[in-house]
């Protein structure tokens, strides 16, 4: 069982997946307190998301399973998952989100601004939202460990937007609901509105139909 330091938080992880263990390697730390979570599966759950996901690799499943479980620990450390893409842009972290059908996200921004690809974690310190490199989600070899004050979430949606554009409350909730990883246990649906409000008051919002223009998109949310 490996120690790594993720997300300012002591994390324990027992697992088998190559995948995930290489992705580790880069948030190793050793400590002597107490870890604020541990992450491990049985033998019995992986056989059984085996059979429910056949054609998937025991390392897929493995590493899937580990990322759901730590997204669902961040809602105990004034935290919430996303599903998202995050850039550093002038000092801050601007997040990208689009809903499960779109194409990976991760492959329309610039390499050198990407720290997390996929499942990057949100928790609120000191009344500031921050976004951090995780080593989770299937895109977790382009994550770096990195903490970074969220400055703008941008949701990518086609049908929705047709330009970039500002969005008011109604939009934003919804889009935002849509993105967190809320419905994994119902009752993190009161804390994730709790959130929700606390992030509305924090963070700017946009919507987005394409990705065209990144640079334009980076330098508009992130004016003061």
């Amino acid at each position: 069982m490996g120690r790594y330091r993720i997300s300012e938080l002591g994390i324990e992880v027992n697992t088998n997946s190559k995948m995930l263990l290489k992705n580790l390697e880069a948030y190793s730390a050793s400590f002597d307190y107490k870890p604020n979570l541990t992450l491990d599966i049985t033998d019995d759950i992986l056989l059984q998301l085996m059979d429910e996901y056949e054609g998937y690799s025991a390392d897929v499943i493995e590493c899937e399973y580990m990322t759901t479980e730590f997204a669902r620990a961040l809602f105990d450390f004034n935290g919430f998952p996303i599903k998202a893409a995050a850039v550093e842009h002038d000092g801050c972290a601007v997040l990208f989100s689009a809903p499960f059908e779109e194409a990976n996200l991760a492959g329309m921004l610039p390499l050198d601004k990407l720290f997390t690809a996929d499942a990057p974690a949100i928790r609120l310190i000191r009344d500031v939202f921050y976004a951090y490199g995780t080593p989770f989600g299937l895109y977790g070899d382009k994550s770096r460990d990195v903490k970074l004050p969220v400055k703008s979430i941008v949701f990518v949606d086609k049908e929705r937007f047709n330009s970039l554009k500002r969005l008011d409350t109604k939009d934003m909730v919804l889009m935002f609901m849509r993105a967190v990883y809320h419905s994994i246990r119902s009752e993190r649906t009161k804390h994730t509105l709790y959130m929700l409000e606390k992030v509305m008051h924090k963070v700017k919002f946009f919507g987005v139909g394409d990705l065209s223009d990144v640079p334009f998109i980076l330098d508009r949310v992130t004016e003061d």
